[in-house]
């Protein structure tokens, strides 16, 4: 049995804890190059905000209404951590998902929905983030019930086999865990439009048409696991740190510091995972918002000669590279 922690949205609350005076405010938080909004408050998705949505497409008159906030990530890490920390507390296993959701193992817990509550209410109450809870006998059915959850309830439950069959019946294909748009308008094309059709196809056909990863989310419809949790993070095979300057930037020293902070940062992570890299990739991108501008993106990549994590080694790399292409340039 599984249950689903979700943080509402996520950067938005951290927002919010961080400053309180954001609290009942529309709020956007925008992406690293601050072009795009990443996080929305209920304000905001009022007023029509898109996920994703170039800030500067937005009707200005909406615009005016908005509190915008560039991305923190160190606090959202933070809280998040704060979260985990909570959940661990509380259930025998838990596989943090991503910042904001984590996944848990209900096993041996009695009273399902009296746990989901106290937990909800304890989060928020030592953490400030508000939350919901979904909980189904699979990882694809909590997710589902946590996306209900989120109209209102706060917790749902999807073990009762009556009330599973209720909701997937006007559940859409494109709306549950692993199917994204064109693989549910694949699925449309076929007569496929609710989760219960899904549930109920044809296991062959599915396979056939679909892959495994589908006939995956058919057999946890079905309520079969099929997506064991994972306490361990598996290992990454990239580790990406960037940041978009603030203003325009063409001052060469000024971009190999940021180099150096970024690495150092990668570095970090890197031995915080217990991992080493074998290569160093470096990119920048000019203005993709000044269309009217000359556009320039260049990256280069180089293989260590052993892998590390030492930072010296990363910064004496990306030095050579600056010099390198000076050299180029002459």
């Amino acid at each position: 049995m599984f249950a689903l922690v979700d943080g509402n949205n996520f950067y938005a609350s951290c927002e919010r804890v961080f400053d309180p005076a954001l609290r009942g405010k529309p709020l956007v938080v925008l992406s690293n190059n601050d072009g795009c909004a990443i996080a929305r408050s209920a304000e905001a998705k009022a007023l029509g905000v898109g996920m994703a949505q170039p800030i500067h497409e937005v009707p200005k008159d909406v615009r005016r209404q908005l509190v915008v906030r560039s991305a923190n990530f160190t606090l959202y890490g933070d809280l998040s951590a704060r979260v985990l920390a909570i959940l661990r507390d509380a259930a025998p296993r838990v596989e943090p998902y991503s910042i904001d959701e984590s996944f848990l193992d209900l096993v041996g817990i009695h009273d399902r929905l009296a746990f989901a509550r106290d937990l909800r209410e304890r989060v928020h109450r030592w953490t400030g983030i508000p939350n919901c809870v979904g909980i189904g006998p699979t990882k694809v059915l909590a997710k589902a019930a946590n996306k209900i959850a989120k109209r209102g309830g706060g917790v749902v439950d999807l073990t009762d086999t009556a009330t599973r069959d209720a909701v997937l019946a006007n559940y859409p294909t494109g709306d549950l865990w692993g199917v994204g748009s064109r693989t549910a308008a694949k699925l449309a094309a076929r007569g496929i439009r609710s989760a219960a059709e899904l549930r109920d196809a044809p296991p062959a056909d599915v396979l056939i048409a679909f892959g495994v990863t589908i006939a995956r989310v058919q057999r946890e419809l079905q309520g079969h696991p099929c997506i064991a949790l994972e306490e361990i993070e598996p290992d990454r095979k990239q580790i990406i740190v960037s940041r978009s300057f603030g203003q325009r930037v063409d001052d060469h020293e000024a971009i190999a510091q940021a180099l150096a902070t970024f690495a150092v940062r990668a570095c970090e992570k890197l031995r915080r995972r217990g991992l080493v890299a074998g290569g160093v990739g470096i990119f920048a991108n000019s203005d993709v918002f000044r269309p009217e501008l000359r556009q320039h993106h260049p990256s280069r990549t180089v293989n260590l000669p052993r892998p590390s994590s030492d930072s010296r080694v990363m910064l004496a790399t990306g030095k050579n590279q600056q010099v390198d292409q000076r050299r180029q340039r002459r």
